[in-house]
């Protein structure tokens, strides 16, 4: 396997995750706060996903691949640049995400469940719903952007300017990253 069928395949992976957050989205949009007890689990796990998964991606983009390319075409300027700008945005939304989810979870809902029936009404409107699906379509709309370039334009780029050496030891470099 080369580098590049290789963060193709954890694109699909991710992506296939994202579906589930494209669900949640949708979700949101049609019944707001009273979709919160379905989509809150599945927003859990796209937050957790970016801070380990897509996190280690980006990592390997970023520590294996970039250097290797800017190598032969710098970096200032370069595709390269963009594509780390785009990942420090991606990463600050799955940020927001997590706070949001934190609030909502450990500061809003023990106050609702202790609070009973008037919390619960204030908690139903006050947006959070709103924000959520907001924040989510961000994310969504972030990855189909970034990683649509990656494969249309990067990684064919990539392909067309590495040997097979180079390629390799990206490869071997990816392998062998952890997030620690």
């Amino acid at each position: 396997m080369d580098p590049i069928q290789h963060l193709l395949d954890e694109h699909r992976v991710i992506m296939a995750q994202i579906a589930d957050l494209r669900k949640a989205a949708a979700d949101l949009a049609v019944r707001g706060n009273a979709a919160l007890p379905d989509v809150l689990p599945v927003l859990g796990r796209i937050g957790k996903m970016m801070e380990t998964q897509l996190a280690l991606h980006a990592k390997k983009e970023d520590d294996a691949l970039f250097p290797a390319l800017e190598a032969i075409v710098g970096a200032e300027g370069s595709p390269t640049a963009v594509m780390r700008e785009e990942h420090k945005e991606i990463h600050g939304q799955g940020g927001l995400l997590r706070q949001t989810l934190y609030e909502l979870n450990e500061v809003e809902h023990p106050k609702i469940a202790a609070g009973g029936a008037k919390l619960r009404e204030m908690a139903t409107a006050d947006g959070s719903a709103e924000s959520l699906k907001a924040n989510a379509e961000e994310i969504i709309r972030l990855l189909d952007m970034h990683f649509g370039k990656e494969e249309q334009i990067l990684f064919p780029m990539v392909e067309h300017m590495l040997d097979r050496e180079v390629m390799g030891a990206v490869l071997r470099k990816m392998e062998t990253m952890t997030l620690s």
